[in-house]
């Protein structure tokens, strides 16, 4: 009997742990429930949504960049792209290789496609080929439920009409970097790398919009869901005159040098020409290793661009600056002149003039209208390095204008050299050598342009703009003595109209009434006997002029720089001819 009482006791007890187990197991269940239901419900919902629901982002139109009257700089061409998301592709190499077949990838295209991938993250779009036709891309188009991850986008890319003529000032566009995808632009969109289309970059891009679309287990897409589409990039319009860069760049010919049109009273820039240019429409395929080396081993550099990141020796162009500096101190040559017989003795050497038999006796107006270097060498030499130097940081030089290309070179004024700063040693006859705008003075077109506005428009220095219709900025108000400034223009009016002026063969018969200046400035010292140096093109000295027009009312200034043209009357003033000929031809026609 008490076997029989334990035996069931036993029994009961452990029906009694069963069934609080199963009391446990339902609790554990239920609080379990709770927490999906209630807790995570957000974070399961949004995770099945996820897999249910791809967000594909899509690319802004860029906006397009046009000149002064709207033409069209860097504009947008309707084309198809490739594109692939890495971790929906299920068999990469199979992929791969179908497109490879319906795209006529070669081996170096394969390996550098397989490079981004790799390079990529798998939870975004890759970029595998653009600015391809509908007849190239249909064949994929028809098979995309066969290819997991892969799609096809209708989009556009950039075509310059223009190519190496508005290069350098319009620049060009590649594929985003690392340091561009850490500002949060993805992979497969292209930056403005140079030019305009960097500088302006922000305005340009655009804003991304995405597409959430219903996807199957494989990644293939089942519909389309939601639709935020992207906000197109601004229209950029600069100052550029299309018309006046090509009468410039054609007048120029095959020859190396750069010019710069300003307006005088808002600094607008009109032209800003630099050759050799390139042919940006090659950057958009993107640009071959063996193109890119040709370009920079090119002794002619044409990826510089002259007009604002090479400086020169100005030569005679800087003689209106001396002038200035003259007046300004009352030196005694201003008054009294003097007398040149073709050069100028100082201790054992002789600085020579251009003009071997001389210009005879000599005075401000006469110097400047002849270019009369024995004149300016004398007046220099009355107003000392720092007072040259001082004058000439006034107006601008010595430093960067402040375009917004970048890099800009920041030239040399007189006594800014390096061994001026370290030693302080400096001879009489550099003082000399400076003040005709040679030796340590070097100075940029876009330099010399902008102080050419301002001789213009009364002593204004202007922020050179390259927006149409951009509020102009004032760098400073130069204080300058109007009688003086008068003088000067007087001088280089007398430069084109004068029968004996430096420029008056090539620009006395223009539409508008020219003031200017001519340079010619040596590439290498000229010898000390009077004869002619090494003729060798290479040796030529660079021809320059500046000038501004019309003369009575001014609107437009000039610089133009000839590599090795020779002489600035006949090498560099036809191409100012060329510029303000066209631009007298437009405002006739309205």
């Amino acid at each position: 009997m008490n076997a029989t009482f334990r035996i069931r006791h036993r029994f009961e007890r452990r029906v009694l742990l069963f069934r609080g187990l199963i009391f446990l197991f339902l609790f554990l269940l239920f609080i379990r429930l709770v927490n999906l239901q209630w807790v995570q419900h957000e974070g399961l919902l949004l995770q099945a949504e996820q897999n249910r629901i791809s967000i594909v982002p899509l690319l802004p139109t860029r906006g397009e960049i046009v000149d002064h009257d709207g033409r069209g700089l860097a504009v947008n061409h309707v084309s198809y792209q490739i594109q692939l998301i890495p971790e929906r592709v299920a068999d990469m190499k199979q992929t791969l290789r179908r497109l490879t077949h319906w795209l006529h990838w070669d081996a170096a295209r394969l390996h550098e496609v397989k490079q981004r991938i790799a390079h990529s993250r798998p939870d975004h779009p890759v970029l595998l080929d653009d600015q391809l036709p509908w007849r190239q891309v249909a064949p994929i188009a028809a098979r995309l439920h066969e290819l997991a991850g892969v799609d096809v986008q209708a989009g556009t890319h950039r075509y310059y009409p223009y190519g190496a003529l508005t290069s350098h000032l319009v620049g060009y566009l590649s594929m985003a970097g690392p340091e561009d995808v850490r500002k949060g632009i993805l992979p497969m969109e292209k930056v403005g790398r140079a030019g305009a289309e960097k500088v302006f970059e922000s305005e340009l891009h655009g804003r991304l919009g995405n597409q959430r679309e219903e996807v199957d287990a494989r990644g293939r897409r089942v519909g389309v869901l939601q639709r935020q589409p992207p906000v197109m990039g601004k229209q950029l319009r600069l100052s550029l005159d299309v018309d006046l860069q090509r009468a410039a760049s054609k007048a120029l010919g095959h020859r190396t040098g750069a010019v710069v049109v300003m307006d005088v009273h808002t600094g607008e820039v009109l032209v800003l020409l630099s050759k050799p240019g390139f042919n940006t429409n090659l950057f958009i395929t993107g640009l071959e290793a063996k193109q890119w080396k040709k370009w920079l081993n090119n002794p002619h550099r044409p990826l510089l661009d002259r007009a604002t990141q090479a400086s020169y020796p100005p030569g005679s162009t800087f003689k209106p600056l001396v002038a200035l500096a003259g007046l300004r101190d009352q030196a005694p040559i201003i008054a009294h002149g003097t007398t040149c017989r073709g050069y100028i003795e100082l201790a054992d050497r002789k600085l020579r003039c251009w003009k071997k038999i001389g210009h005879g006796h000599v005075d401000l107006h006469k110097a400047i209208v002849q270019s009369c270097d024995v004149y300016f060498y004398e007046l220099g030499d009355e107003l000392g390095i720092k007072q040259l130097r001082a004058e000439a940081e006034l107006w601008g030089f010595g430093k960067p204008t402040g375009i917004a290309l970048s890099p800009e070179a920041k030239g040399l004024a007189p006594g800014q050299s390096w061994s001026f700063r370290r030693s302080r040693t400096w001879f009489r006859g550099q003082t000399m050598i400076s003040a005709i705008g040679q030796g340590s003075v070097n100075a940029t077109p876009i330099q010399m342009a902008r102080f050419t506005a301002a001789i213009a428009n009364g002593g204004l220095l202007l922020h050179p703009q390259l927006k149409a219709g951009a509020t102009p900025e004032v760098d400073r108000k130069i204080d300058v003595d109007a009688k003086n400034l008068d003088r000067v223009r007087k001088a280089m009016h007398g430069v084109v109209t004068e029968i004996h002026g430096t420029a008056h063969a090539h620009l006395w018969r223009l539409p508008w009434d020219m003031a200017g200046k001519t340079g010619t400035a040596q590439v290498v010292s000229m010898p000390q006997d009077g004869s002619e140096s090494n003729s060798s093109d290479k040796h030529k000295d660079h021809a320059w002029f500046i000038g501004y027009a019309p003369y009575k009312a001014p609107q437009i200034a000039v610089a133009v720089l000839v590599e090795h043209g020779g002489h600035g009357g006949s090498a560099a003033a036809p191409v100012a001819a060329a510029i303000v000929r066209t631009l007298a031809q437009k405002e006739k026609q309205g």
